[in-house]
């Protein structure tokens, strides 16, 4: 399981440009696997109570 202190190791981050040298498509696509993967470390019942809010 992930803790608080994961997300401040900076070397885990993505830094992206927004200069129009990356294509929006492959943006859209690194934010989709990052979403992805915090998702999959989340308890069974902390992404049905994720899954319950987005669907409002």
């Amino acid at each position: 399981m992930s803790s608080a202190n994961d997300y401040m190791i900076k070397k885990l981050w993505n830094t992206i440009i927004l200069d129009g040298s990356i294509p929006q498509g492959e943006i859209e696509r690194m934010i989709d696997n990052s979403y992805l993967l915090v998702v999959s470390k989340m308890t069974k019942k902390d992404q049905a109570s994720l899954l319950v809010y987005l669907s409002i």
